[in-house]
């Protein structure tokens, strides 16, 4: 008896893990098109994982740039990250040098009543939206 009560609850746990708000969130690639002054061009957002470490690939293209000089700059980022579920918010850790730009940003999550997905990366300081971010 104790299990098939021990199984059952395994099992219980393993659906509820399956169905978690990051497992929706990370199969979808996210862009958007932002207009602040520090995250500036077209970001993409994909949850990826290497080596079972999941991580956020967050490349900015700025295109402006290449008015003035012919280029366009790529940025890639790999950013390790926080989920803090009581506020839907996942926030970047572990930031470098080159990265430690994205400490004043999160990604804040929500869905909505048909259960879909929607994400907005916002500025902790004054939580200003700075961009909504939607599917690929």
């Amino acid at each position: 008896m104790k299990k098939i009560i021990f199984a059952l609850f395994l099992l219980t746990f393993s659906l509820n893990f399956s169905n978690s708000d990051i497992n929706i969130l990370s199969s979808k690639v996210w862009n958007c098109s932002s207009l602040d002054s520090t995250l500036r061009g077209l970001i993409y957002v994909k949850f990826l994982t290497k080596e079972n470490e999941p991580y956020i690939a967050f490349s900015q293209i700025d295109s402006r740039a290449a008015l003035k000089t012919g280029k366009v700059i790529l940025e890639l980022s790999e950013l390790n990250f926080e989920v803090k579920e009581d506020e839907n918010a996942i926030y970047f850790t572990n930031l470098n040098e080159k990265t430690k730009i994205f400490s004043n940003y999160k990604l804040a999550y929500s869905f909505d009543k048909k259960n879909r997905p929607k994400m907005s990366i916002n500025r902790i300081s004054d939580n200003k939206k700075i961009c909504n971010l939607s599917i690929n």
